[in-house]
């Protein structure tokens, strides 16, 4: 056995020792070995060595994992009638490494070895102990043995009075300060995932170690496995916090079935005392499994509130100069110039429906990037370059509809598909509706390019921009179908005028106050401060002021009709409700809330006067927790680590806040629903809330891998990200989930689409605080644990 560790030893060095740099000039300078010997009751003892580690140098466990190359430690105690082995030596602090080279190593500062020992001899003796080693870090030390003779002192105590307290008082057995709590997840009908949380009492500590009796879980019933037992989390063998879970799935003739279990461990007591528990058994009914959930509504009502959205901007473009006229001419052309009108019918509805998939196939690409990272085109629209984009574009947009210039297509595009469109049957119909929306760029280019925009950095993936444009497509060829049914309602339509060019120039100053929104989110993202919040405000009201007065007739834009006949009623009104607007704002510059435009300024955080003139902090007794900060009045962390630390110390729930520093609707949640009285005091007084940014760009410490999909995860946006999308099922923000203590989810999620009503969030809180209190109450079990008198202090 001493030949093949060194022959492993040798191959392993060989190749690592010629490269390395600054190599200790001696072993010894970085590997101390120390012996040392504790004594139990009668003839009892142990031999304790402690090796030293230094600089990151280590040692290996005593058996290496199969596969394994790493030369292992020895220790080969030479016989003697003086003393007598009790067992083999045992280990503390190994730590496996998995790879292509597995290996068990002693990571950290000290390696421990532990052998027990019976006295034979009244008189004291030395024991002989030969021990190799090899030392790694970036390189290896050649592999060295060394020989001990450890002094241990003599035994008076007769081997007849040993035998009876071997037999009768080595043994004892008491009740365990380590408990377990066993229930089960309800994920869906027939999947359930079965869960053993482990309650410490302070000062015990459960362990696991190869070494030791490792701790095992049984669970019987009718069921079948899915995937293995995943594991609480450990460090150098103790644990630390979760839970043991094991996923099934079952028929539904099964689910009253109620699933037995044991299991036994082994841990240390407050005195340093190692012992093994007695086989603990458990009962959990999957009657009473707990039921949590994720809302799958959100999605639908999302996709359709982009729709109807985008739909509306339509109908506005159908108002400007370049689609309003076309309405009456094609529709004509459809319905009269054809012989059969049924055939000029048929082709005036396919020339709408041609519409609306011409704007569905231009999200096609965005799918293809979308299947590579469902996260992608978020990253892509928090992305501040592209926000830039969006800026220069929308303002460039705005020019143009307030008449400085004219933006259209290149003619070569437009007179390619009119050539096309004197094709025969629908493909000629088919370029028809294309050379439609290539000439109406320049009027339905803005407004598109406004709302894709939005709904890009609403977050939720391709399928928004897919729906987006559908709706906008929708709006744009319902006319031209509806008046080919019904061709008479022609008479009806008002007659073009002035009016579209007043209609451009309103939607050119919108298009002027959106831009700024895309500004401010590149702004917020590299933290430049240069548009904060007071900036923002007086912006819009500059430009809501020139739009009021624009509506007032108090000035008029380059292509304007001249004012006859005074101003009309609508457009009275619709000035003075801008002029409202306008005051509104003002007291914005000022600390006040507004509402209104949550969802476009900067938050009151992103602010010269966070808390507005005269305001403060909140009121904290002592220092704030590590991590935590205040924001929207309300004590927040921006770490899930420090979160649950704080939760768990202060005994709350935690709710997880999933959102991002360009989210739309995460501001609206944060300005109407949590300021709330109500909303805001059970945050405050009953939940633990930690604000996790999908977007934040912050580098962490070291990149990490996913659990779920094996990505590597380098920013902490791309942490919370991952653990959204993989753990919650969702990639669109604010997303809100409530953890009890084990880190289960409490109640089905809740986003701004499902409880954007300050009751219906009210009452999801007040669900999540009832059901809190309700798994505090579940059962810990405790068993009894045995360990004999003479067992020796356990580090």
């Amino acid at each position: 056995m001493k030949k093949i560790f060194l022959v492993l030893a040798v191959l392993l060095t060989t190749f690592t020792s010629v490269f390395a740099q600054d190599m200790p000039g001696s072993v010894d300078e970085v590997i101390n070995w120390n012996f040392d010997v504790e004594y139990g009751e009668c003839n009892d003892a142990r031999i304790v060595i402690t090796v030293d580690q230094k600089d990151g140098w280590h040692i290996y466990a005593q058996k290496q994992p199969e596969g394994g190359i790493s030369a292992p430690t020895e220790l080969v105690f030479q016989k003697s009638s003086s003393f007598e082995l009790v067992g083999k030596p045992k280990e503390y602090g190994v730590t496996t490494h998995e790879g292509a080279f597995p290996e068990k190593v002693f990571d950290g500062d000290k390696a421990i070895f532990k052998q027990k020992i019976k006295i034979l001899d009244k008189k004291d003796f030395k024991i002989k102990l030969e021990y190799g080693f090899m030392a790694c870090k970036e390189a290896c030390f050649p592999p060295t043995w060394y020989d001990k003779f450890i002094s241990v002192k003599g035994s008076d105590c007769v081997e007849e009075e040993a035998a009876v307290l071997d037999a009768e008082d080595v043994m004892e057995s008491v009740v365990s300060k380590i408990g377990f709590q066993s229930y089960a997840v309800k994920k869906s009908e027939t999947e359930y995932e079965l869960k053993i949380k482990p309650i410490v009492a302070e000062k015990w500590s459960l362990i696991t170690d190869d070494s030791v009796n490792p701790l095992k879980i049984q669970f019987n019933g009718v069921f079948t496995e899915k995937g293995s037992l995943q594991s609480a989390k450990f460090e150098n063998g103790v644990y630390l916090d979760s839970t043991f879970s094991q996923l099934i799935t079952i028929d539904l003739k099964d689910s009253s079935q109620v699933i037995s279990g044991s299991l036994m461990y082994s841990g240390i007591d407050e005195e340093g005392k190692s012992f093994d528990s007695e086989e603990l058994n458990f009962e959990i009914p999957l009657e009473k499994a707990i039921i949590q959930s994720i809302s799958d509504e959100t999605a639908k009502n999302s996709y359709w509130g982009i729709f109807w959205l985008a739909f509306a901007g339509g109908l506005v473009a159908l108002l400007t100069p370049c689609v309003f006229p076309m309405i009456p001419m094609t529709v004509s052309f459809f319905t009269k110039g054809s012989e059969n009108k049924r055939k000029g019918l048929f082709k005036g509805v396919m020339y709408g429906f041609f519409i609306l998939l011409i704007y569905v196939l231009l999200s096609v690409p965005f799918h293809l990037l979308d299947s590579l990272d469902p996260s992608i085109l978020n990253n892509i629209a928090t992305f501040g370059p592209l926000n830039i984009f969006f800026f220069l574009m929308l303002f460039i947009f705005a020019l143009s509809f307030l008449g400085a210039f004219e933006i259209v297509l290149p003619a070569k595009w437009t007179n390619k598909a009119d050539s096309k469109s004197d094709l025969g049957g629908l493909v000629g119909v088919f370029f028809m509706a294309l050379t439609l929306a290539l000439v109406s760029f320049s009027c339905t280019g803005p407004i598109l390019g406004s709302l894709l925009a939005n709904a890009s950095s609403a977050g939720g993936g391709a399928w928004n921009l897919t729906w987006g444009m559908a709706g906008f497509g929708f709006a744009l060829g319902l006319p031209f179908a509806l008046f080919a049914i019904f061709p008479s309602w022609l008479n009806t339509l008002p007659s073009s005028g002035g009016w579209l060019n007043n209609v451009k120039v309103f939607l050119g100053f919108l298009e002027l106050a959106f831009a700024f929104k895309f500004l401010s989110n590149a702004d917020i993202s590299w933290g430049a401060h240069m548009l904060e919040r007071e900036l923002f405000i007086a912006v819009w009201i500059g430009i809501f002021g020139a739009l009021s007065l624009y509506l007032f007739g108090v000035f008029q834009a380059k292509h304007d009709s001249p004012i006859q006949g005074g101003l009309g009623t609508f457009r009275i009104v619709l000035g003075t409700f801008v002029l409202m607007f306008t005051i509104y704002l003002v007291p914005g510059l000022f600390g006040a809330p507004v509402k209104l435009i949550s969802a476009f300024a900067p938050p009151q955080s992103y602010s010269e006067i966070p808390y507005g003139i005269g305001g403060h902090a909140p009121d904290f007794e002592g220092e704030l927790p590590e991590g935590a900060k205040f924001e929207h009045g309300l004590m927040v962390f921006d770490n899930l680590d420090k979160g649950k630390a704080y939760a768990k110390e202060v005994g709350k729930p935690l709710m997880l806040d999933f959102t991002g520093e360009q989210c739309v609707n995460c501001r609206k949640m944060e300005a109407n629903v949590w300021s709330l009285e109500p909303v805001h005091k059970l945050m405050n007084e009953d939940f633990v809330v930690v604000s996790l940014y999908v977007d934040d760009k912050d580098l962490m410490p070291e990149p990490e891998v996913s659990p779920y999909t094996g990505r590597e995860l380098v920013s902490w946006g791309d942490k919370w990200s991952d653990l959204q999308s993989q753990l919650y099922k969702k990639n669109t923000q604010p997303q809100y989930v409530t953890l009890d203590k084990s880190g289960d989810m409490m109640n089905s999620d809740a986003t701004y689409r499902t409880h954007k009503d300050g009751n219906l969030f009210e009452l999801w809180l007040m669900a999540a605080k009832a059901e809190f209190a309700k798994r505090g109450d579940i059962k810990t079990h405790y068993g009894n644990i045995v360990y004999a008198k003479t067992n020796i202090v356990v580090e």
